[in-house]
Protein backbone atom coordinates (compact mmCIF):
# COMPACT_ATOMS: atom_id res chain seq x y z
CA UNK A 1 0.00 0.00 0.00
CA UNK A 2 0.66 3.67 -0.77
CA UNK A 3 0.87 5.14 2.94
CA UNK A 4 1.31 8.90 4.02
CA UNK A 5 2.25 9.60 7.32
CA UNK A 6 1.90 13.60 8.30
CA UNK A 7 4.09 13.87 11.40
CA UNK A 8 7.64 12.88 11.90
CA UNK A 9 7.87 12.82 14.70
CA UNK A 10 8.65 9.65 17.70
CA UNK A 11 5.26 8.71 16.47
CA UNK A 12 5.77 9.14 13.22
CA UNK A 13 9.13 7.85 13.33
CA UNK A 14 8.59 4.13 14.50
CA UNK A 15 5.28 3.83 12.86
CA UNK A 16 6.98 4.53 9.58
CA UNK A 17 9.70 2.24 10.90
CA UNK A 18 7.21 -0.10 11.55
CA UNK A 19 5.29 0.00 8.11
CA UNK A 20 8.36 -0.07 5.86
CA UNK A 21 9.11 -3.43 7.44
CA UNK A 22 6.20 -4.52 6.18
CA UNK A 23 7.01 -3.36 2.33
CA UNK A 24 4.06 -0.53 2.39
CA UNK A 25 5.79 2.36 0.23
CA UNK A 26 5.66 5.29 2.88
CA UNK A 27 6.09 9.06 2.24
CA UNK A 28 6.36 11.04 5.37
CA UNK A 29 5.47 14.72 5.97
CA UNK A 30 7.13 17.39 8.74
CA UNK A 31 7.31 20.79 8.75
CA UNK A 32 11.01 20.69 11.06
CA UNK A 33 13.75 20.16 8.60
CA UNK A 34 16.05 18.59 11.15
CA UNK A 35 13.57 15.90 11.76
CA UNK A 36 13.01 15.26 7.86
CA UNK A 37 16.87 14.66 7.82
CA UNK A 38 16.61 12.40 10.63
CA UNK A 39 14.09 10.56 8.93
CA UNK A 40 15.35 10.31 5.51
CA UNK A 41 18.93 9.24 6.44
CA UNK A 42 18.06 6.77 9.23
CA UNK A 43 15.06 4.72 7.86
CA UNK A 44 15.53 5.79 3.97
CA UNK A 45 12.11 6.92 3.30
CA UNK A 46 11.06 9.73 1.34
CA UNK A 47 10.02 12.68 3.24
CA UNK A 48 8.48 16.08 2.13
CA UNK A 49 9.47 18.83 4.36
CA UNK A 50 6.57 21.28 4.44
CA UNK A 51 2.64 21.29 6.24
CA UNK A 52 0.54 18.36 5.78
CA UNK A 53 -2.63 20.58 6.40
CA UNK A 54 -2.27 22.05 2.98
CA UNK A 55 -3.83 20.62 -0.21
CA UNK A 56 -0.10 22.23 -1.86
CA UNK A 57 2.31 19.91 0.28
CA UNK A 58 -0.43 17.16 0.14
CA UNK A 59 -0.72 17.42 -3.87
CA UNK A 60 3.17 17.44 -3.52
CA UNK A 61 3.16 13.59 -2.34
CA UNK A 62 0.83 12.51 -4.84
CA UNK A 63 -2.11 12.02 -2.31
CA UNK A 64 -4.63 11.01 -4.35
CA UNK A 65 -2.95 7.46 -5.42
CA UNK A 66 -2.61 6.97 -1.70
CA UNK A 67 -4.32 4.60 -0.14
CA UNK A 68 -3.97 5.34 3.32
CA UNK A 69 -2.74 8.85 5.21
CA UNK A 70 -2.18 8.52 9.08
CA UNK A 71 -1.83 11.97 11.16
CA UNK A 72 -0.02 11.90 13.88
CA UNK A 73 1.40 15.35 14.91
CA UNK A 74 0.85 16.66 18.15
CA UNK A 75 -1.64 18.87 17.47
CA UNK A 76 -5.26 17.08 17.30
CA UNK A 77 -6.42 20.43 14.45
CA UNK A 78 -3.73 19.68 12.73
CA UNK A 79 -4.51 15.89 12.22
CA UNK A 80 -7.96 16.40 11.80
CA UNK A 81 -7.55 19.32 9.05
CA UNK A 82 -4.89 16.73 7.55
CA UNK A 83 -7.48 13.59 7.22
CA UNK A 84 -10.23 15.44 6.10
CA UNK A 85 -8.46 16.94 3.08
CA UNK A 86 -7.23 13.77 2.37
CA UNK A 87 -11.00 12.53 1.82
CA UNK A 88 -12.62 15.61 0.47
CA UNK A 89 -9.51 16.72 -2.02
CA UNK A 90 -7.88 13.45 -2.39
CA UNK A 91 -10.47 10.72 -2.23
CA UNK A 92 -8.00 9.02 0.05
CA UNK A 93 -10.21 5.69 1.44
CA UNK A 94 -8.99 5.66 5.05
CA UNK A 95 -8.03 8.08 7.07
CA UNK A 96 -6.33 7.42 10.40
CA UNK A 97 -5.81 10.38 13.33
CA UNK A 98 -3.44 10.33 16.71
CA UNK A 99 -6.06 12.03 19.02
CA UNK A 100 -3.86 13.68 21.52
CA UNK A 101 -7.39 14.86 23.90
CA UNK A 102 -9.70 11.34 24.41
CA UNK A 103 -12.60 13.58 24.38
CA UNK A 104 -12.20 14.32 20.63
CA UNK A 105 -12.18 10.73 19.48
CA UNK A 106 -16.31 10.62 18.97
CA UNK A 107 -15.88 14.53 16.98
CA UNK A 108 -13.76 13.23 15.07
CA UNK A 109 -15.48 9.93 14.05
CA UNK A 110 -18.57 12.32 13.28
CA UNK A 111 -16.47 14.29 10.84
CA UNK A 112 -15.11 11.66 8.54
CA UNK A 113 -12.20 10.33 9.90
CA UNK A 114 -12.20 6.50 9.93
CA UNK A 115 -10.25 5.92 13.20
CA UNK A 116 -9.32 7.98 15.35
CA UNK A 117 -6.94 6.50 18.64
CA UNK A 118 -6.14 7.80 21.87
CA UNK A 119 -3.12 6.28 23.40
CA UNK A 120 -4.16 7.91 26.37
CA UNK A 121 -7.74 5.54 25.94
CA UNK A 122 -5.80 2.08 24.60
CA UNK A 123 -3.49 2.33 27.80
CA UNK A 124 -6.60 2.84 30.09
CA UNK A 125 -8.84 -0.05 27.91
CA UNK A 126 -5.55 -2.02 28.78
CA UNK A 127 -6.01 -1.31 32.48
CA UNK A 128 -9.71 -2.23 32.57
CA UNK A 129 -9.09 -5.79 30.57
CA UNK A 130 -6.43 -6.76 33.60
CA UNK A 131 -8.94 -5.54 36.42
CA UNK A 132 -10.70 -8.55 37.82
CA UNK A 133 -14.45 -7.61 38.58
CA UNK A 134 -14.95 -10.07 41.53
CA UNK A 135 -14.93 -13.30 38.95
CA UNK A 136 -15.39 -11.07 35.41
CA UNK A 137 -12.57 -10.64 33.11
CA UNK A 138 -12.59 -8.74 29.22
CA UNK A 139 -10.54 -11.04 27.14
CA UNK A 140 -11.53 -9.10 24.23
CA UNK A 141 -12.53 -5.72 22.88
CA UNK A 142 -14.13 -5.93 18.96
CA UNK A 143 -15.27 -3.04 16.61
CA UNK A 144 -13.36 -0.30 18.18
CA UNK A 145 -14.16 -1.38 21.65
CA UNK A 146 -17.55 -1.23 21.14
CA UNK A 147 -18.53 -4.63 21.54
CA UNK A 148 -16.62 -6.90 24.40
CA UNK A 149 -16.05 -10.68 24.92
CA UNK A 150 -16.14 -11.46 28.44
CA UNK A 151 -15.04 -14.70 30.97
CA UNK A 152 -17.51 -14.65 33.42
CA UNK A 153 -17.04 -17.10 36.95
CA UNK A 154 -20.52 -18.37 38.58
CA UNK A 155 -19.92 -18.13 42.32
CA UNK A 156 -21.75 -19.55 44.91
CA UNK A 157 -24.40 -16.91 45.90
CA UNK A 158 -24.76 -15.56 41.97
CA UNK A 159 -28.30 -14.99 41.37
CA UNK A 160 -27.59 -16.89 38.08
CA UNK A 161 -26.34 -20.08 39.93
CA UNK A 162 -28.48 -23.05 39.54
CA UNK A 163 -30.62 -21.47 37.08
CA UNK A 164 -31.46 -22.42 33.88
CA UNK A 165 -30.97 -20.01 30.80
CA UNK A 166 -34.33 -19.68 30.19
CA UNK A 167 -35.64 -18.37 33.34
CA UNK A 168 -32.18 -15.62 33.40
CA UNK A 169 -33.43 -12.44 31.60
CA UNK A 170 -29.65 -11.85 30.66
CA UNK A 171 -28.95 -7.44 30.07
CA UNK A 172 -30.09 -5.56 27.08
CA UNK A 173 -27.44 -7.05 23.64
CA UNK A 174 -25.65 -9.64 25.99
CA UNK A 175 -25.40 -13.48 24.28
CA UNK A 176 -23.77 -16.40 26.06
CA UNK A 177 -21.52 -18.07 23.71
CA UNK A 178 -20.43 -20.77 25.66
CA UNK A 179 -20.25 -22.90 29.00
CA UNK A 180 -17.18 -23.78 30.57
CA UNK A 181 -17.52 -26.70 33.08
CA UNK A 182 -14.57 -28.71 34.27
CA UNK A 183 -12.44 -29.47 31.02
CA UNK A 184 -15.81 -29.50 28.88
CA UNK A 185 -17.07 -26.90 26.49
CA UNK A 186 -20.94 -26.33 26.37
CA UNK A 187 -23.01 -24.98 23.39
CA UNK A 188 -25.71 -23.82 25.65
CA UNK A 189 -29.48 -23.84 24.56
CA UNK A 190 -32.62 -22.64 27.56
CA UNK A 191 -32.16 -25.48 29.29
CA UNK A 192 -28.72 -25.14 30.31
CA UNK A 193 -28.36 -25.30 33.87
CA UNK A 194 -25.83 -22.74 35.13
CA UNK A 195 -23.31 -24.49 37.80
CA UNK A 196 -21.06 -22.99 40.22
CA UNK A 197 -17.56 -22.78 39.19
CA UNK A 198 -18.81 -22.94 35.48
CA UNK A 199 -17.01 -19.81 33.48
CA UNK A 200 -19.44 -18.71 30.48
CA UNK A 201 -17.93 -16.56 27.55
CA UNK A 202 -20.81 -13.64 27.27
CA UNK A 203 -20.52 -10.79 24.54
CA UNK A 204 -21.97 -7.45 25.31
CA UNK A 205 -21.55 -4.15 23.86
CA UNK A 206 -19.47 -2.04 26.01
CA UNK A 207 -22.03 0.22 27.40
CA UNK A 208 -23.73 -3.00 28.86
CA UNK A 209 -20.85 -4.96 30.06
CA UNK A 210 -20.84 -2.85 33.59
CA UNK A 211 -24.24 -4.11 33.82
CA UNK A 212 -23.41 -7.29 33.11
CA UNK A 213 -21.44 -7.10 35.95
CA UNK A 214 -23.88 -6.31 38.16
CA UNK A 215 -26.15 -9.19 37.05
CA UNK A 216 -23.75 -11.81 38.00
CA UNK A 217 -22.31 -10.54 41.02
CA UNK A 218 -25.16 -8.45 42.79
CA UNK A 219 -26.22 -9.94 46.08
Amino acid sequence: MYIIIVGGGKVGYYLTKTLLSYKHRVVVIEPQKELCEKLANQLNVTVCNGDGTTIEKLEEVDASEADVLIAVTGRDEDNLIACQLAKSNFGIRRTISRVNNPKNIEVFEKLGVDTAVSSTSIIADMIEQEVDYSGIKTLMMLKDGKITLSEIEVMEGSPVCDKSLKDINLPKESILVSVIRDEAVIIPNGLTVLQKDDYVIAVTSKENQKKLIAFFTKP
